[in-house]
């Protein structure tokens, strides 16, 4: 599959180079701790940043980054996707919205139109800042000297998001409507920073090699000069070398969330701790951000090209996946189903063609979404059937119960007395009384069939063309009375089933 993909950046002509950090978290995060009171602290951890605080235990590794943006697959646009795919190793991986929103904790969502109004109605400009265009600089310097409390507070959060969240370069001027916005802390809080952040760190991702390699040739199809990326000489550049003799050239600068991305390397390839790259200090924590550390190895890009980027054979990718508890969380904001992760080995080999794999990625996901629905359907029939029987049918099971029981009884009743009468063999009036009695009576026409209560294990009475016969009593082994024609038959004291006396006959 590795084959057939086309790299941005073919493997041939693959550099070592420094990349530039944007996303300013130690020197963000020294500052606030410095800053803020204890109760300011606490009320920071409270807000859509607080789970943030200790991100600056993770040192940024411009190796692994610069490593795995060169393997980045051509033929993609940044903003119709849902992310940018990499070819690490033998398979392919999209670094997705969902995955950095698991990563980072930030919430997503519909990004709304902010309006800061004219820069004199923007209180925090007008307080703290002389100039109409405020650089993230002049940011920290006001948030420095400020000393009103709420000010302060309000000033942190706005520089944390410029200079940590969406990483902006600190030459550059920050977005005057935050100023605007964080006067309503709860609007703040409940800003989608996790899709404006992964945006600028998807766009950095998609231009930020390229940018520089444009400018390069540039720069040699005009022959001598500086270049525009560097400001060295072109004979500079080609002449540097690393200490194994690669081709190193000067840095580029990565923009956006730069830890999310890094993570995110370290989530799909788990064997970068078998280096000691990095290292899982809480494998429960959400956000998957709070689970990780650098350790003091510097990665080499040697190594990584090695063992994990060019590898020839498969380095087992761990896609990330939500957890029940991740999508419990309040940031997490996709259906509880997410699309399953398809990897390289489940993509035909005929789809080089980066069109025609995205077309067998939306076929799979569509044809997804149609069982789930279907799935949905049939638990609701199933649902609706057994409320349906409990409602229809329990009345009936209760009946088949009450009747069967009282067949036992009748049937327990005919042995008993097949058992005491078993002696009177012989005697027609006791062969009729328990034929009788081992099968239901029948009415005639015109006769009329009584059936009252079989209770105790009483039996039951039969009326037949005029005559009656009742059978009472049957208690304690005592035997029957039968009446028939006028006349009676009496038989008493039949006690622990012994007969002590016939009638003559």
């Amino acid at each position: 599959m590795g084959s057939n993909v086309e790299l941005v950046w073919p493997e041939a002509e693959a550099y070592s180079s420094r990349v530039n950090n944007c996303s300013h978290a130690n020197s963000a995060l020294a500052a606030i701790r410095a800053k803020l009171s204890a109760e300011q602290l606490e009320q920071f951890k409270t807000s859509c940043f607080g789970h943030l605080l200790n991100i600056d235990k993770i040192q940024f590794s411009g190796q692994i980054v610069h490593g795995a943006v060169l393997r980045r697959v051509a033929g993609q646009g940044v903003k119709d996707l849902d992310g940018l795919s990499f070819l690490l190793g033998c398979d392919v991986a999209q670094f997705t919205r969902q995955d950095f929103c698991l990563i980072t904790g930030l919430r997503f969502g519909e990004v709304p139109e902010l309006s800061s109004g004219e820069s004199d109605e923007i209180r925090l400009q007008q307080r703290y800042f002389i100039d109409e265009g405020i650089t993230c600089n002049a940011l920290e310097e006001a948030f420095l000297r400020c000393t009103e409390e709420d000010d302060i507070y309000k000033l942190a959060l706005v520089y944390f998001a410029e200079l940590v969240v969406l990483g902006r370069d600190k030459h550059l001027n920050i977005n005057l409507n935050y100023l605007t916005l964080v006067e309503d802390l709860d609007a703040f809080n409940r800003y989608p920073w996790g899709s404006v952040s992964f945006d600028k760190t998807q766009d950095s991702l998609f231009s930020a090699p390229t940018k520089y390699v444009k400018s390069i040739e540039n720069e040699e199809g005009r022959g001598k000069g500086k270049s525009k990326v560097t400001g060295t000489s072109r004979r500079n550049e080609k002449g540097k070398k690393d200490k194994h003799g690669e081709a190193q050239r000067s840095g580029w600068s990565f923009k956006g969330f730069t830890y999310a991305f890094q993570i995110w390397v370290y989530e799909l390839i788990p064997r970068m701790a078998d280096l000691n790259y990095c290292k899982v200090v809480d494998p429960t924590a959400v956000p998957r951000i709070l689970r990780w550390r650098t350790t003091t190895s510097v990665p080499e890009m040697r190594k990584l090209n090695n063992y994990f980027f060019q590898s020839k054979e498969s380095v087992q990718l761990r896609p990330l996946c939500p957890s029940e508890e991740e999508m419990r969380q309040p940031y997490w904001s996709w259906p509880q189903d997410r699309p399953a992760v398809v990897l390289a080995e489940s993509i035909p080999s005929s789809c080089g063609d980066l069109d025609e794999l995205n077309k067998v990625v939306s076929f799979l996901r569509s044809e997804l979404f149609q069982v789930k629905q279907e799935k949905d359907v049939l638990h609701l029939k199933v649902i609706r059937m057994e409320k349906l029987l409990d409602r229809c049918l329990g009345p009936q099971f209760e009946q088949e119960v009450r009747r069967d029981l009282a067949l036992l009884k009748q049937r327990t009743n005919r042995c008993v007395v097949s058992h005491l009468f078993k002696g009177y063999g012989g005697y027609p009036e006791m062969d009729d009384l328990l034929q009788q009695d081992e099968g239901p009576s029948n009415i005639n026409e015109g006769e009329e069939k009584e059936d009252e209560g079989i209770q105790g294990g009483e039996g039951p009475s039969y009326r037949n063309e005029g005559e009656e016969k009742e059978e009472e009593g049957i208690e304690g082994g005592e035997g029957p009375s039968n009446t028939n024609e006028g006349e009676e038959k009496e038989e008493e004291g039949i006690e622990g089933g012994e007969v002590q006396g016939k009638p003559s006959r």
